[in-house]
């Protein structure tokens, strides 16, 4: 039986933002047949989203939230109560360079697969906004933050991009969806995606299907002199301070958390040296959440099959033994010019 799927798109204040990439997604829905459901989940907007929608897309579903829940809020709003099989979860500065369906569905063929990461470049199409996360584990820390590889056949990533994945809506619900401890952003994917690693899932990376990306639109708009400095100010915040969140909660391993907390006096002092104060703030700021996050940690450390070390491990021997296939760059990406 074929698998019924869900395009969910969470938006706050997006109105203008929407009316550019929406007729974008609604071709994307009609890919498949029967096409996919489009649903706009609307985080509490002051922008009259929801009429905009009702009078230029009435075919779209909308998911209106009375009060803001964040982005992490937002796609679990959408996605927990859907019933269909399979979810492009999109943020709503995305847009299809393409057909993506197709090869972000095949991967569900194997019922392992939780989560398929797509490839995004900038809007202008010139630059690697997403690729694939090969990561490793040092010094109590994730290494290689920040590295993004082009790589040209369909393979494995340390964690899908939330604003352009294909996710088992049941698995992801099994997870408990994103954790909304991250709200209003950032980090959330990464979690979700570690968590599924330690429940012995995979999460596959698949260049072959690309979208292209206005780029904090939404977080940190890219004019207003101060308002910009000031936003982000506010995106390094909460990048620091749910980093905190995820390595407290989710090292398991005894030597891992060993070895994190370890070096994290130097990291901290090295901060106060070249006087880091939203580093300092986030790490105090996570102190007063150390109870919950204890919690979460040992209710992960309960549910996990894999220990930290084995995830990397898993990730690395897949990527050098077992590619899902090879494809042609040429091909891959004969779409994306």
């Amino acid at each position: 039986m074929p698998h019924t799927v869900e395009i969910i798109i969470p938006s706050w204040n997006g109105r203008k933002i929407l009316s550019q990439c929406l007729p974008g997604m609604l071709d994307c829905a009609r890919e498949i047949t029967p096409a996919a459901r489009v649903t706009i989940v609307d985080d509490a907007s002051t922008d009259g989203t929801p009429e905009y929608l009702r009078q230029n897309s009435p075919s779209v579903h909308v998911v209106r939230l009375t009060a803001r829940r964040g982005f992490p809020g937002a796609v679990n709003a959408g996605i927990l109560p859907s019933t269909a099989d399979l979810i492009l979860l999109v943020n709503n500065d995305m847009i299809p360079r393409g057909p993506v369906l197709a090869p972000l569905l095949e991967h569900f063929g194997d019922a392992g697969v939780a989560a398929v990461s797509a490839r995004v470049l900038t809007w202008d199409g010139a630059r690697l906004d997403v690729g694939r996360r090969l990561r490793t584990f040092d010094r109590g820390e994730i290494a290689g933050v920040g590295d993004n590889e082009d790589y040209a056949d369909v393979s494995y990533t340390f964690f899908a991009s939330g604003g352009a994945m294909a996710l088992d809506r049941r698995k992801f619900a099994e997870l408990g969806g994103f954790d909304e401890i991250y709200s209003p952003g950032y980090v959330e994917d990464t979690d979700f995606s570690y968590r599924a690693w330690k429940r012995g899932w995979k999460i596959a990376w698949d260049p072959r299907a690309t979208f292209l990306h206005m780029g904090s639109a939404t977080f940190a708009p890219k004019s207003g002199g101060l308002r910009k400095l000031v936003n982000l100010c506010r995106v390094r915040y909460l990048a620091e301070r749910n980093s905190f969140y995820f390595y407290w909660k989710n090292l398991t391993d005894e030597k891992a958390r060993h070895d994190y907390w370890k070096h994290l006096p130097g990291r901290a002092h090295r901060a106060l040296c070249r006087g880091d104060a939203i580093y300092l703030v986030a790490l105090i700021r996570t102190i007063a959440m150390h109870r919950e996050l204890s919690r979460l940690q040992k209710q992960e450390a309960a549910l996990s099959v894999l220990s930290d070390f084995d995830v990397f491990r898993r990730l690395g021997e897949l990527c050098r033994t077992s590619p899902v296939h090879e494809s042609d760059p040429e091909g891959a990406y004969a779409q994306t010019g």
